[in-house]
């Protein structure tokens, strides 16, 4: 997938899901392809945002030194395979459970379903840790964030599966969730480890 034709899916995605779900529900590609050619890229942009952002936080404080470069780096390649590994995982959930509550359906269904329910996250993610300053609206935005999350996922369920508006509900409310739930715990974790490697890093990496 070519660079324009991904920030076209990643613009359209975010500001017209009701459209574009309907463009990926017959698009024909593969799990890996769609992992490797589109959400590999949008995480990248995501953790580039994250690592500049740390760049401006730890700059002050560690000037050009290797401690910076190291935390950078360790920064940078964690907030790729964080988010990577999540994606995954929750692809591999909805398989494998979504059968057991009645609902039909394949992995590469379950793939687009999270890569593209995630993708404004991801590109809000960029700009908000862009700079330590506009942190302060993660405290006010993160409901505003869920709930166009939610959004998102209702019109990628609608085109994607054929099941009844309960199941719907229900579906959407948990999925989500535990998905930002993961992410939140994920991070935690993450900041706790920086913070193991280097006393005092929680603060910036988080």
């Amino acid at each position: 997938m070519k660079l324009k034709e991904i920030i076209s899916r990643a613009v359209r995605i975010t500001l017209i899901p009701s459209h574009q779900w309907k463009v990926i529900r017959d698009e024909v590609c593969t799990p890996r392809s769609l992992l490797w050619d589109y959400g590999f890229p949008i995480i990248l942009f995501s953790a580039i945002g994250r690592t500049i952002g740390v760049f401006f936080s730890l700059f002050p404080v560690l000037g050009i030194s290797l401690k910076l470069f190291l935390v950078l780096f360790v920064n940078l390649v964690a907030w790729v395979l964080i988010p990577y590994l999540l994606v995954l995982s929750a692809s591999y959930v909805l398989y494998w459970g979504l059968p057991k509550l009645g609902i039909e359906n394949d992995l590469v269904r379950s793939v687009k379903l999270v890569v593209y329910t995630f993708t404004p996250v991801f590109i809000f993610t960029f700009f908000v840790y862009l700079h330590p300053l506009l942190r302060i609206l993660i405290p006010m935005g993160i409901y505003v964030f869920i709930a166009y999350t939610l959004y998102v996922f209702w019109y990628g369920v609608r085109e994607l599966y054929e099941v009844p508006l309960e199941k719907k509900v229900r579906l959407i409310v948990v999925a989500v969730a535990l998905a930002f739930g993961a992410m939140f715990v994920a991070q935690h974790l993450f900041g706790l480890l920086m913070n193991f490697m280097i006393p005092g890093m929680e603060t910036y990496v988080k």
